[in-house]
């Protein structure tokens, strides 16, 4: 029962510890609240749903937007897909590049 419970904690802090270490590129916090996270392989609906959401957008192109982010402003953002699911965010600010 011990070693079931030990592997068990064992199991959930690393779930978590991979949660703490997500790099800039892995999400985009959007003005609304919301967010986009690689990590979770969100499905293209999810996200553009999110998107559509938002009160102040502009799409670019195909999954290429200006967007407005919680913190910093305005955003040029090309979301990346495979197989249907979110699995890169590259993001710039306007006026200044965005440091990962």
């Amino acid at each position: 029962m011990q070693s079931k419970l030990l592997w068990v904690t064992f199991t959930v802090s690393m779930l978590f510890s991979s949660l703490l270490y997500a790099k800039a590129e892995d999400f985009f916090r959007l003005s609304g609240g919301g967010l986009l996270i690689s990590g979770v392989e969100m499905k293209h609906s999810e996200v553009i749903e999110m998107i559509n959401k938002e009160k102040f957008w502009q799409r670019i192109g195909r999954d290429h937007y200006i967007l407005n982010a919680s913190v910093g402003g305005e955003f040029d953002v090309q979301l990346k897909f495979s197989h249907g699911k979110l699995k890169k965010i590259l993001a710039t600010q306007l006026d200044r590049p965005y440091h990962h």
